[in-house]
């Protein structure tokens, strides 16, 4: 959308796997502070999704 990387409250893509945090995300606050909450999300989110992928 626009450049920007649409994601749900998790931080994740509609590409199961795919999580993105920061600026690339769609939002309007471009703050560093923001982004670094973010980041924290997505690693937790990304975290819980590894842990639980079928292989």
């Amino acid at each position: 959308d626009y450049g920007f990387i649409i994601v749900d409250s998790n931080m994740q893509s509609s590409v199961p796997g795919v999580f993105a945090a920061g600026d690339v995300r769609s939002t309007g606050l471009r703050q560093i502070v923001t982004a670094a909450g973010d980041a924290a999300s997505a690693v937790f989110s990304a975290e819980h999704y590894i842990e639980n992928v079928k292989l």
